[in-house]
């Protein structure tokens, strides 16, 4: 199974449209999730994409989002995925609080945006992801998303696709 990941969109979905038909006849992509930072920009593609599963959270700058905060996914009937903005988890800060919160809630892998830098990594025994921003990026990273692999066994990999 694979996720397409991408955040911080902020409004610009061109990019999103473009990204979505890229991959809408992929088998593979069984779900896109959006990591906020305008959720609505994914949300509002449900109607035209019905063969895939849109996932969103609120970010900071949702302020009208009909969107969560966090969402706790459940792939399998043992593998869950923690999904936030990152802001009220300090994420600017480092991944410490990030990687605690995601296995509290039972997860193995954790997906955030807001620092609008995409990072791969393994934070205290989980998986975490940012995929930057798909319309702006910062200090000097480009603008890209993400593709996480889930092997049938839960290995877990990800990919930061630069565009």
């Amino acid at each position: 199974m694979k996720i397409l990941l991408v955040s911080d969109t902020h409004g610009h979905t061109k990019e999103l449209a473009e990204l979505l038909e890229q991959y809408k006849d992929d088998a593979d992509i069984k779900m896109v999730v959006h990591m906020g930072d305008l959720a609505e920009d994914l949300l509002g593609f449900k109607a035209q994409y019905p063969g895939l599963t849109l996932e969103a959270v609120s970010g900071n700058t949702d302020y009208y989002a009909n969107a969560p905060s966090e969402l706790l996914l459940t792939v399998t009937d043992t593998f869950r995925i923690f999904v936030t903005h990152g802001h009220t988890k300090n994420v600017k800060m480092g991944l410490d609080r990030l990687a605690y919160y995601a296995k509290e809630k039972g997860a193995a892998a954790c997906f955030f945006g807001h620092t609008h830098m995409p990072i791969v990594t393994a934070q205290q025994g989980i998986f975490v992801m940012n995929p930057g921003s798909l319309v702006e990026p910062r200090d000097g990273s480009k603008a890209g998303y993400g593709i996480v692999t889930i092997s049938e066994t839960g290995a877990i990999s990800g990919e930061v696709i630069s565009i």
